[in-house]
């Protein structure tokens, strides 16, 4: 049998830190989990030269780089995010309420609004081109481009066309108890025929006919967040089976099979238990530094075996391109690496 669980001493561990919950926001604490422990981001919020950055105007920023240095740098075994739940109701009023959100909407809401607010930053301290300055640490980590390929079937004429992404919303067999992660990409990149009023008209032949649409990945994104759509009415509660490891060279575009490593890591899994309208959110969020998975409940965090991280509760899935390393952040090192020391100390007690 399976060890049991242990509670999570979660002060000695940076970045494990549990986050209060003052009404229904579990959603919020489990999203804030999943992007709070995306390290390069981490790295990029508490480096120095980022810290010393004019946020004067950039409140998303600012109220992001105060929650990290609470979860990675404070000793508390859980705080509470009332800054950056006071912020969330202000810029996006469809949350300043105590009903149950949607997780995945939260993301990518969070992602465009942290983005927009980064721009700021490069448009006031840098002359760049146009193109570099729509360019932040979001769009770098989690922005990807599909391409889609239409064709006629009368006379084979193609038409290309691109769209970029920061989440991929897939979705699930349907009269199934049990599918893998791949059913489900399978079914979002399998070749569709427009037909009926759906038909394309076509630019050659001048023709509303037939057309066959074929989705690729042009450029795979360094995070891709795989959003499960289990909202059909009713909650979809198929078992939907994953694994650690994802390849996604089944996938690519021709171009993108040439230049494009295909393997994903798994380091954070947005869980949710109850219906659709009424439920609960948990996180399950790999440490870097520990090595090990924990399941953050709200305040409450304990410590989860590897084999304990697949779930049938399973609605946002994070991958990662490259595996994360320890953060560098330079002014916080010596920190850092003291309670590293007392991580590798109680690891040691434990085992022994």
């Amino acid at each position: 049998p399976a060890p049991a669980e242990k509670t999570q001493p979660g002060w000695d561990r940076p970045g494990v830190c549990g986050l209060d919950n003052s009404g229904n926001f579990c959603y919020f604490n489990a999203v804030l989990q999943c992007v709070c422990s995306t390290v390069p981001l981490v790295e990029y919020l508490l480096h120095q030269d980022t810290l010393k950055t004019d946020h004067s105007k950039c409140q998303v920023a600012q109220v992001f780089v105060r929650l990290l240095e609470q979860m990675w740098l404070g000793r508390s075994s859980s705080c509470a995010p009332v800054e950056a739940r006071s912020l969330l109701c202000s810029i996006l009023p469809q949350f300043n309420n105590h009903s149950q959100q949607d997780a995945q909407e939260l993301l990518l809401l969070l992602f465009n609004a942290l983005h927009d607010d980064l721009k700021k930053v490069l448009w006031r301290t840098v002359l760049v081109s146009t193109s570099f300055a729509q360019s932040t640490i979001v769009s770098k980590l989690f922005e990807g481009t599909l391409s889609y390929v239409t064709v006629c079937m009368r006379c084979d004429h193609q038409t290309h066309n691109t769209q970029t992404f920061t989440v991929l919303s897939l979705p699930i067999p349907t009269h199934i108890s049990k599918c893998s992660i791949q059913d489900c990409l399978s079914l979002f990149f399998e070749q569709t025929l427009l037909t009926g009023a759906e038909k394309m008209l076509c630019s050659a032949c001048e023709l509303r006919k037939e057309t066959a649409l074929v989705t690729c990945l042009d450029k795979p994104p360094e995070i891709l967040v795989l959003h499960l759509k289990r909202s059909n009415q009713v909650k979809l509660r198929t078992n939907v089976t994953f694994t650690t490891e994802l390849d996604l060279s089944l996938f690519l575009s021709n171009s993108a099979q040439k230049t494009s490593c295909t393997s994903y890591r798994l380091y954070a899994v947005v869980n949710h238990i109850g219906h659709l309208n009424m439920g609960h959110y948990t996180a399950l969020c790999h440490n870097t530094l520990t090595r090990t998975w924990h399941c953050f409940d709200d305040s409450a965090v304990r410590e989860l075996h590897d084999n304990h991280v697949q779930s049938p509760d399973a609605y946002v899935l994070l991958y990662s391109r490259k595996l994360f390393r320890n953060p560098k952040i330079p002014e916080c090192r010596r920190q850092l690496t003291s309670r590293w020391q007392k991580v590798s100390e109680y690891q040691s007690k434990a085992v022994r």
